[in-house]
């Protein structure tokens, strides 16, 4: 038998609970409230809906607590969505007890902190595989934290957050920072050094030189398998009847296929809608389902069920890690943040490998749409420029697409990476047109490359009927 749900109408904005979950913090204003003695006090607007003239949003945080103990808050310094202010007033408001509470959301936030700082070294080391570099140098000071390497001044302004507190966790953290990196990206052999020293005469200033190393991902991408794609699609028959099911998380619905939850029979909603299995099924309204859960972190979940893959949100986002993690653990989906981590790293350069490949296949495509046989290139990490002196026909929308295809974010590392495989497989593919492919880096500059491709009309002159 279903238990009661529950509608809390906050401001205007609607949260969807059990009683039970409420109920399970009898001392608080909601768990006094919905006690089946308490029924009286109630007021309901519609059924079992109930609406409180407070704030929609910060009660996110309340309703967290009431289904996992404990409170977070997201701290931003720049115009928080919900001030600390607000917070403790709807605590106060909702009768819930701050003495223990706030005592542990401080706990919490510092440990979000070293969370968010190990995370800003997971993608830091992303971001250097998937652009061919295998080796970070850091540098960390009571009151520095710079990233030796020119291109990344975005990933240096992401750890700059951290200047301040990055010695005081790596003083204190850095043997389990390292066995954490270690382990997570042990399919990509990643190995950490830290060493602590100390500045010159006359300051003596203490800092840290860390040299983190990894594997290329040159050798893996060629025959690379997606590890998490273990997800088994079902091939509905055309015409056939299709139940479709509604997934009501904390209020949040999401809509699907029974065949795409049943395709995965280790987990929860996998065993739940298998055809025997009706019997632990409990809808609330004929095909519509309720989970008491995290609405925002089941948006990670319903992809992993459509796609086989598994996203990790952003951790400045609403939903953290640990959030995500636990989810996981709820709807009983096994996963390996190794795993996940490192495979969709290497899809990632697949992807970019791909998409330069298709973007040259088209481009010859497109110079034989103007009997051009022959295309300079000049790919820099910011631009593309097509080199010709006399402009032949089609000068102008051959370089608008090269600008369409080649200019984004790892192109130019793929490329310098990856380009004898491109080279081979445009000769082998056009075969028919006698391609030859040249490529050659600035001397200068090593982030321009030069690239020639020429081929011959010759045997479609001869051979045309």
């Amino acid at each position: 038998m279903s238990e009661e749900k529950i509608i809390l109408n906050i401001g205007g904005i609607k949260y969807e609970t059990l009683r039970s979950t409420l109920t399970a913090q009898p001392v608080t204003l909601l768990g006094t409230m919905f006690r089946d003695r308490n029924e009286f006090i109630k007021n309901s607007v519609n059924g079992n809906e109930y609406f409180f003239d407070r704030n929609g949003e910060a009660f996110y945080y309340i309703m967290e607590f009431y289904r996992t103990g404990k409170l977070l808050w997201s701290i931003e310094i720049k115009e928080p969505q919900v001030t600390y202010q607000q917070l403790k007033e709807e605590l106060d408001y909702f009768q819930i007890n701050k003495l223990n509470i706030f005592s542990s959301l401080a706990s919490e936030t510092a440990a979000n902190t070293i969370n968010r700082f190990i995370s800003s070294f997971e993608k830091l080391i992303i971001s250097h595989y998937i652009n061919f570099d295998n080796q970070i140098f850091l540098t960390v000071s009571n009151n520095q934290l710079s990233v030796d390497n020119a291109y990344n001044n975005q990933l240096d302004s992401c750890l700059s957050q951290f200047k301040r507190c990055a010695f005081d966790i790596l003083n204190n953290m850095e043997k389990q920072i390292e066995k954490h990196l270690v382990e997570t990206f042990s399919e990509i052999e990643l190995k950490w050094s830290c060493q602590r020293k100390t500045s010159n005469y006359p300051y003596h200033i203490p800092f840290f030189d860390i040299d983190i190393t990894f594997s290329s991902p040159v050798e893996k991408l060629l025959k690379f398998k997606n590890t998490q794609a273990h997800i088994v699609f079902v091939q509905t028959p055309i015409n056939a009847p299709v139940e479709k099911i509604v997934l009501n998380v904390g209020g949040k619905k999401y809509e699907t296929f029974q065949s795409t939850l049943a395709a995965q029979p280790g987990t929860l909603l996998g065993a739940m809608f298998q055809d025997q299995n009706k019997c632990l099924r409990h809808p609330i309204n004929g095909n519509e389902y309720f989970f008491d859960r995290n609405s925002e972190a089941f948006y990670y979940i319903m992809e992993f069920y459509r796609t086989g893959k598994l996203i990790w949100p952003n951790e400045s986002g609403k939903v953290t890690f640990k959030q995500l993690e636990e989810e996981l653990d709820y709807f009983q989906i096994p996963f390996n943040k190794s795993t996940v981590l490192c495979s969709s790293a290497i899809e990632t350069v697949r992807n970019n490998f791909n998409k330069l490949i298709l973007g040259f296949e088209e481009l010859i495509i497109c110079c034989c749409n103007y009997l051009r046989n022959n295309i300079d290139l000049e790919i820099r990490r910011d631009d593309v420029y097509i080199i010709d002196n006399k402009p032949n026909n089609g000068q102008q929308d051959l370089q608008k697409f090269c600008l369409s295809k080649f200019k984004f974010s790892n192109a130019i590392s793929t490329l310098n990476s990856m380009e004898k495989q491109i080279g081979d497989h445009l000769v082998k593919q056009f075969s028919g047109l006698g391609l030859t492919w040249k490529f050659e880096r600035n001397q200068r500059n090593q982030s321009n490359t030069y690239i020639n491709i020429s081929f011959s009309f010759k045997n479609i002159y001869k051979n045309f009927k």
